[in-house]
């Protein structure tokens, strides 16, 4: 009895030491790692101003949405929203941190592509609201005109390519499906996988159907 009383409590303070080693490694890595983002915070903070003119802004095109239709519809909230966003500049910085931005284009221009970023983040929001009034109502056509464009200026909303899957799929485009699958392949966010995984879903609905 002893003996195995023994074996327990060797076993015991053996993983008590891992823990205790794993803890105190994690920990230092945290501290290095906080460290390691305040240096390059205080280095972005130094960069100087850069040039921002010549970025890949995006140009809200009222050719490529059907715009009549959302007037007939009655969707006079979005359309005017809509118009009021065109007056604004549009550029897509989400797979960029603040730092990242600083370290790029100087702390001086983190305030105006904040802003470009935000008016960004608005339109896709305001297209895919739009997308889901016009499938409320049976309007198909328009929808997957306004997920087209809104996937083409970088859209990475899953319901976004959900939608436009079902609505290729629907109508039997398998080329339109396998260029949709494509472009999910292509995204640089969080949302890559959960937009493959939703595309590969339908895909299984439909081929059991």
């Amino acid at each position: 009895m002893g003996y195995v009383n023994y074996i327990i409590i060797c076993a015991t303070l053996l993983v008590g030491f891992a823990a205790f080693r794993a803890i105190a490694y994690q920990n230092k890595k945290a501290k290095r790692t906080l460290t390691e983002f305040w240096n390059r915070e205080s280095e972005a903070n130094s960069v100087r101003r850069a040039d921002i003119s010549n970025l890949d802004y995006i140009t809200l095109s009222f050719d490529k949405l059907p715009i009549n239709e959302v007037k007939n519809a009655g969707f006079s909230d979005i359309y005017d929203e809509l118009t009021r966003l065109s007056e604004k500049k549009f550029i897509n910085l989400s797979e960029y941190t603040n730092t990242d931005l600083k370290m790029m284009y100087g702390p001086a221009n983190l305030e105006a592509l904040s802003e470009y970023d935000n008016n960004y983040s608005q339109l896709i929001r305001l297209l895919n609201k739009l997308s889901k009034e016009f499938i409320n109502i049976d309007k198909t056509d328009a929808a997957k005109k306004v997920l087209e464009y809104s996937i083409e200026i970088g859209s990475d909303l899953s319901t976004d390519y959900e939608m436009l899957g079902r609505i290729y799929l629907d109508s039997n485009d398998e080329a339109g499906f396998k260029k949709l699958e494509e472009k999910a392949e292509d995204i640089n966010s969080l949302s890559k996988n959960l937009i493959i995984n939703k595309l590969d879903s339908l895909k299984t609905q439909n081929c059991a159907n």
